[in-house]
């Protein structure tokens, strides 16, 4: 049976794991989305003659990998972090795998979620759990919980132009749910691109403008607040 390995080098090419570099000596040809040229010779020794999907969108990239079943028994494709966290690229390569019958297997990596529990050393979630949302589905939602400790991923969809109006009802929504000495950071973790964890700290006060320093990289991290507590009628 032709099979697809959907696998990842995590955050950078030191966190490829045992069972991923075994996983790769059985491809026949290596697919990659995400990586170009230069960052590419990172892993020349575990995948000499990993193919570029560069240029090409999410569909397009998972068919042309699909595509070498034709030639190959086992097809690798090499993502980033955690393959089914927030990845609609190996979800598309899973869909055009299913069409052609082919088995996947799906290898387990570090993701940018597992490193900001590090760096944040959310040992210890707030009274009410920790909460994570993809901003870039839920950005006109604008349900903010206080009095959760909350991981924004994805928020550089926030810049997207044609996101603009969308931009400002999360700022206001945030700052309407939020005191403004409440702390925001954004994490930009260890990675391919980046050797060594960046954090900008600020504050609710100055969202709008920590909000114009995101890069594609970053997650939104809002610790909670305390809750607000509501006086009693009559009390001063």
């Amino acid at each position: 049976m032709k099979k697809i390995y959907i696998f990842s080098y995590g955050l950078y090419p030191g966190q490829l794991t045992l069972e991923t570099l075994a996983a790769m000596r059985e491809c026949g040809a290596i697919y990659t989305h995400c990586l170009d040229a230069a960052s590419a010779r990172h892993f020349s020794k575990f995948a000499p003659g990993l193919k570029l999907t560069q240029g090409l969108g999410r569909r397009e990239a998972a068919l042309a990998a699909v595509a070498a079943l034709k030639k190959h028994k086992t097809v690798g494709f090499l993502t980033y972090g955690n393959p089914l966290f927030l990845n609609q690229t190996a979800a598309e390569v899973m869909a055009a795998s299913a069409k052609k019958k082919a088995r996947v297997r799906v290898f387990a990596a570090v993701s940018s979620f597992d490193a900001i529990v590090n760096l944040f050393n959310l040992n210890n979630f707030s009274i009410r759990g920790l909460r994570v949302v993809d901003t870039a589905t839920l950005m006109d939602d604008r349900a903010f919980t206080p009095d959760m400790d909350t991981l924004f991923f994805v928020p550089c969809a926030l810049n997207r132009p044609a996101n603009a109006a969308a931009k400002k009802r999360f700022i206001a929504a945030a700052a309407k749910a939020y005191p403004p000495s409440a702390q925001v950071y954004l994490a930009d973790c260890a990675s391919v691109a980046c050797g060594e964890p960046r954090v900008t700290k600020g504050h609710m006060r100055d969202f709008s403008g920590l909000l114009s320093k995101l890069n594609e990289r970053h997650t939104l991290f809002i610790p909670a607040v305390a809750p607000k507590i509501k006086k009693k009628p009559g009390a001063k």
